[in-house]
């Protein structure tokens, strides 16, 4: 019960107000340091103060945040890989004409 009431302090501590709610939320799903000052995981504390549902809920945003982010990524760099690759190829049959003109 001890460490229930710490993990109720912790918890309150680290969303005591919308800016530091903002913040911590900010800081786990971004930056992946979601610890508090002891070292714990916040959302443990979170999870053992006010119930697992909460903890359901960050694991769920953190799949998507991290699927989402790497699929982002990866369309982005596919989608300049695939211009770079037209634009060669454009440059190559801009060449085969000069040089096909030239020959003949």
């Amino acid at each position: 019960e001890i460490e229930d009431a710490r993990a109720a302090q912790v918890a309150a501590e680290a969303f005591s107000s919308l800016p530091w709610a903002l913040f911590n939320v900010f800081r786990c799903i971004v930056g992946q340091d979601c610890n508090s000052k002891d070292g714990k995981p916040i959302f443990v504390h979170v999870a053992r103060a006010y119930g697992w549902g909460y903890g359901v809920i960050y694991c769920v945003t953190m799949l998507l945040m991290t699927f989402g982010l790497f699929n982002v990524i990866v369309a982005i760099y596919v989608e300049n890989t695939v211009a770079a690759a037209k634009s060669n190829s454009i440059i190559m049959k801009q060449h085969r004409l000069k040089d096909s003109q030239l020959a003949a």
